[in-house]
């Protein structure tokens, strides 16, 4: 399976292609879809396995309750990515320790 950065950076290097080229030319256009249809394999890779959101929402209340700065959003990691272990390991990090 292809990473999401990997895509992202895919995309970004179009981008720099597509604003070389004269608007409305036939290449322009096709790197315009291009970049579509990798935006939509981002969407379809990050979709949320059912458990992970009610474990998030959580992690992100014990967070804001404790005065915890949400480091994840401020770096940009998504939470998404991680297992339902991984998110319930550090869910009981934050909850038994009161991490500041």
């Amino acid at each position: 399976m292809i990473d999401p950065k990997e895509i992202k950076q895919e995309i970004r290097r179009l981008k720099k292609l597509k604003l070389q080229c004269r608007p409305g030319s036939k290449e322009r256009i096709e790197l315009h879809r291009q970049i579509k249809d990798l935006k939509k394999q981002i969407a379809v890779i990050t979709i949320s396995e059912p458990g992970k959101d009610s474990i998030i929402v959580k992690i992100l209340k014990v967070e804001a309750e404790q005065g915890i700065k949400p480091r994840f959003a401020d770096i940009g990691i998504d939470l998404h990515k991680f297992s339902i272990p991984e998110l319930q390991k550090h869910l009981d990090l934050i909850t038994k320790r009161g991490r500041t």
